[in-house]
């Protein structure tokens, strides 16, 4: 189960850095006015799978973590798991269920 995790990590690491880099992008070039269109549209489409994926590497990373100091893994992933999971459900119920506000 700790080379899967391990594999979980790398990957979600990866998708990390490619949403994160295209979501702060997408917002400093929006700002700028450049294209602004389509950076709106990347700066609100990407926000929940970003969060996603940097709940998935810091859960993954966080409970190998935890592992290395106690020796145990399941306990610490179920926890960091259920507590990103509602931080997720709480994104979704900001994003979809509350009004929008005007950014720009």
């Amino acid at each position: 189960m700790e080379k899967t995790l391990k594999s979980v990590s790398y990957v979600s690491f990866f998708f990390f850095i490619i949403f994160g880099g295209l979501h702060i992008s997408s917002s400093f070039l929006a700002v700028q006015g450049v294209d602004q269109e389509l950076n709106l549209l990347l700066f609100k489409t990407l926000d929940l799978p970003f969060l996603l994926v940097a709940l998935i590497y810091g859960t993954s990373k966080l409970s190998l973590t935890v592992n290395g100091l106690t020796g145990k893994l399941k306990a610490p992933l179920i926890g960091f798991s259920v507590a990103a999971g509602l931080l997720f459900i709480i994104a979704l119920y900001f994003n979809f269920i509350l009004p929008d506000a005007s950014l720009f």
